[in-house]
């Protein structure tokens, strides 16, 4: 559904397959997640379930700041010649090291500051380990994605997935508290760079001989792109800091139910995003924007359709799931949903102004999203609690995605075909609107009208068509192997 074949090669592997490829390995992580999320669920209960999410959100809010760019200056650097970025990866895990050290106090630190301590400083100073630890590998990484060698990321986060939800399963089973809990992912972040070191490996020779560049001049390059992931890791964890903040631990539990499955959604969408950027930092050619241009279709198109089932089905996903206790999540859950069907729609945008040397103007949404975001959500918690936080989510997303379209606009120079925009609002809002209606009876019955009708209403009008289906099947027979075999 994104790519051709022909033109939109990365180092002669095709974007298509590999990015497929990815995809496929990603679903299965996000399922181990979703399996992890479910185990803590039943074995914290909610009020142990908030102390745990308040934790880790907080260590969140610095999630990208151990980075500072420096990921994204190595992948581009990569994805060109060698010779624009010599020594590049050698200064990169020294900053890494450095950054990752200085966050990993300064978590803590903030922790202590804040005016409410709703949990121990134990939990945070662990929380803040496993994120120090998991960064380290993300240079490796980094020189993965220049190569377009997703086949090993894919690899690389399969096997993290694994080891970490067998180090939390036995947590959760043989002591079933917060602070084992946390030690099992700092286990777990630990050997997951010792596997992405050895997936590097045999790429890190291809720059060796290399003058090194010193730290200062990796820093500065990659300054525009760490205050990007500065605003947007904030932005993706301020409402669960407010929430610790200004509600209950149990609101936060019911909260991080509904809010873990959807950023998982986020991160799903975000991929397919993600593997634009070594094609897109290439000097322009002909073809190179189609593969820009059907992701934004193929997420266009998908992203309600995910929305839309989710919204029929919170209700019992999250009863069978989680639990009873956790069912009226469900309103959070829907809201949240929609949250993460705008994040697919502007994904390729940010993706696309980073890649073009534009970040700075991204940047400027991100922190004007972020501004919408904070107030929203120190006006809507009182209110409305969790479900308040969720809808200033949904809100800051909407606005995000208007910036980054204008702002793709002005860079591509045009304006997105309308007859799509308008075909997919329309079948989105009549999906909903019979969702709407038939929501007395069965939830399945419902959803499944809502989709038949969505559905049909882009094929109809040929927003998506058989030969997008055929295109993306070929890949994945191509990327599984009994299949293409068989």
């Amino acid at each position: 559904m994104y790519w051709e074949s022909s033109s939109n090669a990365v180092n002669g592997i095709s974007l298509g397959r590999a990015t497929v490829l990815l995809i496929l390995s990603r679903a299965v992580t996000y399922g181990l997640a979703l399996v992890n999320s479910i185990v803590l669920a039943r074995a914290l209960g909610v009020d142990r379930l908030g102390a745990y999410a308040y934790a880790m959100g907080l260590a969140g809010l610095f999630a990208l700041l151990p980075n500072f760019g420096i990921n994204t200056v190595v992948t581009r650097t990569f994805a060109r010649p060698p010779e624009t970025g010599p020594g590049v990866l050698a200064s990169a895990l020294r900053a890494q090291t450095l950054l990752a050290g200085v966050v990993c106090l300064a978590i803590p630190v903030f922790a202590a500051m804040l005016p409410g301590q709703p949990i121990p400083l134990r939990y945070v100073v662990l929380a803040a380990l496993q994120l120090a630890l998991g960064t380290l590998s993300w240079p490796y990484l980094a020189v993965l994605a220049g190569y377009a060698r997703y086949d090993r990321v894919a690899l690389v986060e399969l096997a993290a997935g694994v080891i970490g939800t067998t180090f939390l399963l036995g947590a959760a089973v043989l002591y079933g508290d917060v602070v084992a809990v946390l030690v099992a992912h700092v286990l777990g972040a630990g050997i997951a760079v010792l596997v992405a070191r050895k997936a590097a490996q045999p790429f890190r020779g291809k720059s060796e001989g290399s003058p090194a560049i010193g730290i200062g001049t990796l820093l500065r390059q990659a300054a525009p792109f760490g205050a990007v992931a500065a605003a947007q890791s904030l932005y993706t964890r301020l409402d669960i800091l407010l929430l610790g903040q200004m509600a209950t631990t149990a609101a936060l539990g019911l909260y991080s139910v509904a809010y873990k499955p959807t950023n998982m959604l986020v991160y799903f969408g975000s991929t397919v995003a993600v593997a634009l950027f070594p094609l897109l930092a290439q000097p322009p050619r002909p073809g190179t924007m189609i593969p820009f241009q059907r992701a934004m279709r193929g997420l266009g198109a998908a992203g309600p359709a995910m929305a839309l089932t989710l919204s029929g089905l919170a209700g019992p996903l999250l009863q069978s799931l989680y639990g009873s206790e956790y069912v009226s999540a469900a309103p959070i859950f829907v809201v949240l949903a929609w949250s993460a069907a705008v994040n697919w729609l502007y994904a390729p945008l940010g993706i696309a102004l980073q890649a073009r040397g534009r970040e700075r103007g991204w940047l400027a949404s991100l922190m004007c999203a972020l501004l919408l975001n904070a107030a929203s959500n120190l006006w809507a918690i009182p209110r409305w609690g969790a479900l308040g936080a969720a809808a200033a989510t949904l809100a800051s997303e909407i606005v995000l995605l208007l910036l980054g379209t204008v702002l793709a606009c002005r860079e591509l120079g045009k304006l997105p075909p309308l007859k799509p925009v308008v075909v997919g609002l329309s079948a989105t809002v009549t999906g909903g609107v019979a969702m709407w209606l038939l929501h007395e009876g069965s939830a399945w019955l419902a959803t499944v009208v809502a989709l038949i009708i969505y559905g049909g209403i882009l094929v109809v009008f040929r927003v998506v068509n058989v030969a997008d289906a055929a295109m993306l099947i070929r890949w994945v027979r191509e990327v599984v192997p009994k299949w293409s075999h068989g």
